[in-house]
């Protein structure tokens, strides 16, 4: 029996100094730009296993928070509300609305439709704080090459590393219908385009190390406010 997936085990709570420390950075982040925010609801689209929500429950106790998650199995709790399908949440709308390392795992399609029931579930005023893995460039190529750990290492794969360092598209990856499990390939400069679509761009923070140039980041944070269709 293989050993059951725990998404801790392989971000905040890693064994690899560098992703723990990636990854708890990333929280930290997301919770600094959060806690600016004036809100009554927030929903995080995409909860994984309610560690954001948990830890943002301490830092704003008085707001109502819910969390979509289809795929991870959450408990309610007295100040987090979870819902595995969209449905029941349709007719809700929320004041800030966050959706953390999730848009990587769906093609150009897929992510437009969660930016569209997002920018439907989006109070008139309201605001969008998304993350998304850096992975093009110096950064695929550091990240790639732990995943070799964890993947198996044959000669496509190789080839596919190299085109993520040099930005290049990988079709047969990125193009899935559903649920896409890698990184590989994934394009941040690519939703930009589909941001414009149903957002304005008010703010983009680069992690763990915003000082620095992208290519030595993990990740990208975009503040986004709602382009009324």
């Amino acid at each position: 029996m293989s050993k059951e997936y725990v998404y801790s085990d392989y971000t905040y709570n890693s064994k690899n100094p560098l992703v723990r420390f990636s990854h708890r950075k990333r929280f930290s982040t997301a919770l600094n730009l959060i806690s600016k925010e004036k809100f009554e609801n927030l929903l995080d689209y995409g909860a994984g296993d309610g560690h954001f929500l948990n830890e943002l429950s301490n830092v704003k106790p008085n707001v109502e928070l819910a969390g979509f998650e289809p795929i991870m199995h959450n408990t309610d709790s007295e100040k987090i509300k979870f819902h595995l399908n969209l449905s029941d949440i349709k007719n809700q709308k929320y004041d800030v609305i966050t959706c953390f390392e999730v848009l990587e795992h769906f093609n150009l399609n897929g992510q437009d439709e969660i930016l569209g029931n997002i920018h439907n579930l989006l109070n008139k005023n309201g605001t969008v704080v998304i993350s998304v893995p850096i992975e093009i460039y110096f950064p695929s190529l550091i990240k790639n090459v732990i995943r070799i750990k964890y993947t198996k290492l044959d000669f496509k794969y190789i080839k596919n590393i190299l085109k993520a360092a040099f930005a290049r598209d990988i079709p047969e990856i990125r193009n899935e219908d559903g649920y896409i499990s890698t990184h590989l390939g994934f394009n941040h400069k690519k939703l930009e385009g589909l941001f414009k679509k149903h957002f304005k761009i008010v703010g983009k923070i680069k992690s763990p190390l915003k000082w620095l140039p992208i290519s030595a980041n993990s990740q990208v944070f975009y503040k986004l406010e709602k382009k009324n269709k």
